[in-house]
């Protein structure tokens, strides 16, 4: 039977594998599935670490999608230093390395995602006027 450390270091490496790639939907399986565990076990840290995961990779991935191979691979590489770290401080007595590394994986992807809004074209959405009797509000 696997220790709860040890699924988490296999399930970061994975992570950390995904990102350097780009695959955000697999790391957000992932990081789903280590909260799923997390909450069953009452373990803490990996809820934090794991709702962390899941809330870059969902915002990271929709606009990794439109974007070519050299866009991306910046990102790519920040956020796989920051799983590296993630991957070998969560252990730690001492958490603060590990909090850094979540603030900072957190920080990148809402950087990159306001990039991303600022740069590419917006679509813009007409509401609907309600027509009550004769007159429009």
């Amino acid at each position: 039977m696997k220790d709860v450390f040890d699924v988490f270091n296999e399930g970061f490496e994975e992570i950390t594998r995904m990102v350097g790639q780009g695959n955000y939907k697999g790391s957000f399986v992932y990081s789903s599935n280590l909260t799923l565990f997390s909450t069953l076990l009452d373990y803490e840290d990996g809820i934090l670490i794991s709702e962390i995961l899941e809330g870059v990779f969902s915002q990271v991935g929709p606009f990794a999608e439109e974007m070519d191979a050299k866009e991306i691979g910046s990102i790519n590489e920040q956020l796989a230093a920051q799983m590296k770290t993630i991957t070998g401080s969560y252990r730690a007595e001492d958490k603060n390395i590990l909090y850094q590394a979540l603030r900072d994986l957190r920080s990148l992807a809402t950087q990159f995602q306001m990039r991303c809004m600022r740069s590419r074209p917006m679509k813009v959405q007409r509401q609907a006027k309600v027509n009550i009797g004769d007159k429009y509000y």
